[in-house]
């Protein structure tokens, strides 16, 4: 099997988030698809149905013990690596067919600095999270103390959001995965978002990190799927300020610097002031190793 590997949300090797790409998987099962992810061993590897012609782009997601719905730096994996091997053309516009529904992709032309994927990421409704905060915050190896009581705790899908104070905060965090993921499974979570509004660059929005032990991912480096609800939760507070009248504002996530894998999320949100409607995510990648997988 040919496999790919590439790392998302940056341009340099062995910094974002790696991700396996399967450009050829139509003739796989989905057990198949789980035996390469769990070899591969990155948070999430993408498999190209079909190849891409008139109809959307096909994909499914795994991570190492489990298939998930979407994966965002996995797509952006993927797009850039077909725009890389002549396949799509940048720019250019596009569907993505995969589990969580059919979802639009931009890709954006940057030159000589490669390609940005644009993809709007699936809508979850906000919800009160299941799991008292106490609870969650000595798993994943914090104090309730750290908690930024001026914003909510809500889940949102299979995560709960938390936000924290200080950027020294989130990087002190040491989980316990095992136990985390025990008190998680019980109500359909995988995995416990925490961010802080206080970031290395100026130009940022928000700091975070991402454990995941429920699909096997003690910690996701840099996270796509999770910055685009991040932006709507941000922007419903009016912390990203929508026009009045409506429009659309950019902003930038932080990812990946307390394990040494830096990565940079660029997320759009569209909408009126504190009534987001839809959430983009925008990335580069760069590819790392081609070779042909034995398993």
């Amino acid at each position: 099997m040919q496999l790919t590997i590439v790392d998302a949300f940056t341009q340099t090797p062995g910094a974002g988030n790696r991700a396996g790409v399967v450009l050829d998987a139509a003739g796989l099962d989905g057990e198949a698809m789980q035996r390469i992810a769990a070899v591969v061993g990155a948070s999430e590897t993408a498999f190209l149905l079909s190849p891409p012609g008139e109809g959307p782009v096909r994909l499914r997601y795994f991570a190492p013990s489990e298939e998930i719905p979407f994966c965002g730096h996995a797509t952006v994996a993927t797009f850039h690596l077909l725009v890389e091997r002549g396949v799509l053309k940048a720019p250019g516009s596009y569907r993505l067919e995969c589990a969580a529904g059919v979802l639009d992709v931009e890709l954006e032309s940057l030159g000589a600095g490669g390609t940005r994927a644009w993809i709007v990421t699936p809508k979850q409704p906000w919800v009160e999270s299941p799991v008292p905060l106490e609870t969650l915050m000595g798993l994943v190896g914090g104090r309730v103390e750290m908690v930024d009581r001026s914003l909510p705790v809500l889940r949102n899908g299979h995560r709960v959001v938390i936000p924290l104070r200080r950027r020294e905060d989130v990087w002190d965090l040491a989980p316990r995965p095992g136990a985390l993921a025990e008190v998680l499974r019980p109500h359909g979570l995988s995995g416990v978002y925490v961010f802080t509004r206080e970031t290395k660059d100026a130009s940022s929005v928000a700091h975070s990190r991402y454990f995941v032990p429920g699909i096997g991912v003690a910690e996701d480096p840099v996270t796509g799927s999770a910055a685009g609800p991040l932006g709507m939760y941000l922007a419903t507070r009016g912390l990203l300020a929508l026009p009045a009248e409506g429009g659309t504002v950019r902003a930038r996530i932080e990812q990946g610097d307390a394990i040494g894998k830096p990565g940079r999320i660029e997320v759009e949100v569209t909408g009126r002031a504190g009534e987001p409607e839809r959430a983009r995510i925008g990335g580069v990648a760069v590819t790392v190793l081609e070779g042909t997988l034995r398993a």
